[in-house]
């Protein structure tokens, strides 16, 4: 039985409340006879998701909002991730993630006493994410593999003010670079 391990810089595109989105992550695993990862994976949006209905709200409640406010989120957990038809050269690689993420409201509000104007949490909350996917992967040489991906994203419902319940459901499509002994 042959082990080994790699590591993967990523970045996907995708969607949430209406805007398109980036999302940049790492994965990493201990692969099992070429066949299987057992793993950790994280994401993070790294693009300002701005939300109208939320600033009108905060204005509406008697805040005075000098910038729009900006949604943040990032989850990460346990990654399993089959591997089919291992010895080609091109194959297919099938990642699940299970695992927890927070997101929230980081709004920039004016100056309180001597202090500057600064971003702070308003509204944030925990929830619980499972991603499927389905890799294509590129054996490049030896150590190096690159992939093509779709996967789905489900994450528990969301109770934020002014934004949808399943703002955080959607498809992502990527790129990643896995390094390391396969």
């Amino acid at each position: 039985m042959h082990h080994g391990g790699w590591a993967a810089p990523e970045a996907a595109y995708t969607r949430m409340l209406d805007q398109d989105v980036m999302l940049v992550g790492l994965r990493a695993g201990w692969i099992i006879d070429h066949r299987f990862t057992i793993g950790l994976a994280g994401k993070s949006a790294v693009t300002d998701i701005l939300n109208a209905d939320y600033d009108l709200q905060l204005v509406e409640a008697g805040h005075v909002i000098r910038k729009p406010s900006r949604f943040r989120m990032g989850y990460g957990g346990l990654l399993l991730e089959p591997v089919i038809a291992y010895r080609s050269p091109v194959h297919i690689s099938l990642p699940i993630l299970i695992g927890a993420g927070g997101g929230g409201y980081e709004t920039f509000m004016p100056p309180v006493q001597d202090l500057e104007h600064q971003y702070h949490w308003d509204d944030a909350q925990a929830f619980f994410v499972v991603e499927p996917g389905i890799d294509l992967e590129i054996s490049m040489i030896r150590f190096v593999r690159i992939g093509l991906g779709v996967s789905y994203r489900y994450t528990t419902d969301l109770d934020l003010p002014a934004t949808a319940k399943d703002a955080l459901h959607g498809i992502n499509a990527g790129l990643s670079l896995k390094l390391g002994r396969f």
